[in-house]
Parts: C-alpha cells; sequence; structure tokens
C-alpha cells in the first residue's frame, strides 16, 4: 500500500508537523500513530490524545491509537530514573516508541515512518534522526527527518495551536519530568487538567454532532490544599477548607472565644470553623477578599469544639492559573445554560456529558447554547470571564447539586 507512518507525541506538534509534510508530499496515503507510553498521569495521556484525534479528524488523516502501557515502559527504564532530560532514559524512550512505531508501519504496508517529535523544542533532532535510522535498519524501512522548526517553524506552531485552541502541554509527558510538582485532587479542580480533559472531550463529542464551538482561555487566581487538619483531643475531625484560606505558621492549638451566627472564633490566627448542619464543601459565588483560614464542620461536633482545646494546621497555596471556557452551538442562540466544568472539593459536579446528550435537539435547533464553566467554583470565574467577553448573560446556570 506504500505510505508513510508519522507517530504522534502531542497535537500542537502534530497539526503544524502533518500540514507541513503533507504540502510536501501531496497525495502520499498518511498514518497518524499515537503511541505514548511514556506519559503520566493517564488524564494527561488521554487529553493528549484526545487533542491528537481532533487534529486528524479536521485534517482527514488516518489516526491509530496504540496500547497505552506505562507499567511496561517504567520497567524499561528501570535504573534511569534520575537521567536529566535529554539523558539516557529519552534516548532509551525514543527508541521505545520508534520501534513499536516502525513495527506498526510495516505491518500497515507503509514504506516510511517519522515523528513529530522532530518537532518539540525539548528534543534534539540530531539524537531522534540516530535513533530513527538505527530502528528503520531493523525493519527495513526508511526513516524521515524534515527539519520544520527552523524559519520560525516553531513560533508558527505555537501561533497556529494557540488558534485552534489546542491544549499546550509543559512538560514531556513523563512522570520523571515533573518529579515533586504531582499533586492528586478530587474530581475536577479548577485548572487541572482533568478539568482541561471534560472540555476537550466535550468539545470533540459537539464537533462530531456537527454543532459550531468556541472555546476560550482565561487566566484566574487559583487556590489550593496542599495539607493540613483540625483535631480535637487528638482526634482529626472531618473538613474542608474554604477555598482562599491562608495558611496557618505551625500547628495552632487554643479554645474558642467566641460563636456567632454558626462560625466559631478561635482567637488565633484568626482561625474560624464554620458548622455545617449538612457538612458538604461550599462553591464561591462571589470572589474572597478575605483570607480567614476556615474549616468547614459538621455541625455535630459544636459542644466538643466548644469545650475541648483544639489544634490545627493548614498549608494553602495561591498561584496563578489558566482555565477555559467552551460555548456549544450557535452564539446567537435565543437561550444560554451554563454549566460548570470544575467539580467541589468533596467531589459533587454536574454530569456535563448528559446535559450535552439531553439538549442536543435544542442545540441543533439553535434555540440553545451551552457554555461549559471551568473555576465556576471559584467565585464563578469562568461565568465571569464569558460575560465580560462576549457582552452576553448566561440566562441559568447549573448548580453543583443539580444532576
Amino acid at each position: 500500500m506504500g505510505g508513510t507512518l508519522i507517530h504522534a507525541c502531542c497535537a500542537p506538534d502534530a497539526l503544524y508537523f502533518i500540514k507541513r509534510f503533507r504540502e510536501e508530499h501531496p497525495g502520499e496515503r498518511l498514518v497518524c500513530f499515537f503511541y505514548d507510553p511514556n506519559i503520566h498521569p493517564p488524564e494527561e495521556y488521554k487529553l493528549r490524545m484526545i487533542e491528537t484525534l481532533r487534529v486528524c479528524r479536521e485534517m482527514g488523516i488516518e489516526f491509530i491509537e496504540g496500547d497505552y502501557d506505562p507499567e511496561r515502559w517504567l520497567l524499561k527504564v528501570k535504573g534511569l530514573e534520575e537521567e536529566p532530560e535529554g539523558g539516557r532514559r529519552c534516548l532509551l524512550c525514543f527508541d521505545i516508541r520508534l520501534e513499536k512505531s516502525a513495527g506498526v508501519a510495516r505491518d500497515l504496508g507503509c514504506e516510511a515512518f517519522t515523528t513529530t517529535l522532530l518537532m518539540s523544542p525539548r528534543k534534539d533532532p540530531g539524537q531522534l534522526r540516530e535513533a530513527g535510522e538505527r530502528v528503520a535498519r531493523l525493519f527495513g524501512l526508511r526513516f524521515l527527518a524534515p527539519d520544520y522548526r527552523k524559519g520560525g517553524g516553531t513560533q508558527e506552531m505555537f501561533r497556529v495551536a494557540r488558534e485552534k485552541g489546542l491544549y499546550l502541554q509543559n512538560y514531556c509527558g513523563c512522570i520523571y519530568s515533573r518529579r515533586g510538582e504531582l499533586i492528586a485532587f478530587r474530581g475536577r479542580r479548577p485548572g487541572t487538567r482533568e478539568e482541561t480533559l471534560l472540555l476537550k472531550e466535550l468539545r470533540l463529542f459537539a464537533e462530531s454532532w456537527g454543532l459550531r464551538v468556541r472555546e476560550e482561555e482565561f487566566p484566574f487566581l487559583n487556590w489550593r490544599v496542599l495539607e493540613g487538619f483540625i483535631r480535637v483531643q487528638e482526634r482529626s475531625l472531618p473538613s474542608f477548607v474554604l477555598p482562599y484560606s491562608a495558611s496557618l505558621r505551625g500547628k495552632v492549638r487554643g479554645r474558642v472565644v467566641e460563636e456567632g451566627d454558626g462560625v466559631l472564633y478561635l482567637g488565633r490566627q484568626f482561625v474560624r470553623i464554620v458548622l455545617l448542619e449538612e457538612f458538604r464543601d461550599l462553591p464561591l459565588d462571589e470572589p474572597r477578599v478575605l483570607a480567614e483560614p476556615t474549616f468547614l464542620v459538621p455541625a455535630g461536633w459544636r459542644e466538643r469544639l466548644k469545650k475541648e482545646r483544639i489544634e490545627a494546621s493548614l498549608r494553602t497555596e495561591v498561584f496563578p492559573d489558566v482555565s477555559r471556557w467552551l460555548l456549544i452551538g450557535e452564539p446567537e442562540a435565543e437561550r444560554l445554560l451554563g454549566v460548570p466544568a470544575d467539580t467541589l472539593q468533596d467531589g459533587r459536579g454536574v454530569n456535563v456529558m448528559e446535559v450535552l446528550r439531553s439538549r442536543l435537539p435544542e442545540l441543533k435547533r439553535g434555540s440553545l447554547a451551552l457554555v461549559v464553566l471551568g473555576a465556576q467554583s471559584l467565585g464563578r470565574a469562568g461565568q465571569r470571564h464569558f460575560e465580560e467577553r462576549t457582552g452576553r448573560r448566561i440566562d441559568q446556570v447549573l448548580g453543583f447539586s443539580d444532576l
């Protein structure tokens, strides 16, 4: 059958690389093969895969997803965990992915193969060329190594990727390149890859139904808990922390000095304890200016908290971040329905895909448009940006417990 198999590592590289390659090889059969067992965590892998699939659909390129086998990859690179990026671990990673790609290319009857890794500013093209040619000799194929980075190609790749609203990752993909940075949270918290993954899945689904979409990034001030607890008599209480609570200096020990309207005040480092009859996390409807360290605790603990000595510890982080909103449907639709993309700290949130599926008839008629809002739990950040950017008010926004 002939043709060339193109190993893909991510959507931004794939979009520009395949575009340039097709211009130089008009009419040639091209197959995109996504094989990247090095990518961690699985949500990051799925996010990159979905975006690459979207690129291939738009370009009319055959797409094949390889097996995602990170355990095998980890065994292969065992002993090279401390190698720097660009060192022996990366060279072995090239071999693993290129050998698999060459095998698939041969099985498909392709005469040549290449890789979009050649577009990556983080990779040495000389190392890739050497690895590709070595693998090509083993499989009886040709390895093609065009240089599309020169002449401003890298800058143009990023420009086109941003224009298309593609996910732009900030690390190579493997767990060792992010050592010390991986913190897990339940659900889809604002600005996380889980939130981004949902938006990308919704976009792919909407486009498959021929619906118009518009995706926009926006900057916001994010917040998260790194560690913390509140205790009475050495017993840890079930609790959540109100967003934008400040960190405590060391451990705070003391007793309640004041009570008012369901709130206990500890009298040390501005600590507050909010007592909830229905214990659950609370979204912020408005941006929070005051940063008192605030714990949300079941109301059933009121008497013990008032009588006994309390110990609390809290370490939080406030940092600039990026989230997104996604408009699905006609921009001029009569009604706009907003849906939070993120979830609360207790994991509660809206089943957005269910909402999208149930509203398909209205979306296709153009009477309704759906706005999926990132970072909605933190002061309605997504809604504020959408309404300011588009000049339209959302008619109804579903709450975090509506579905």
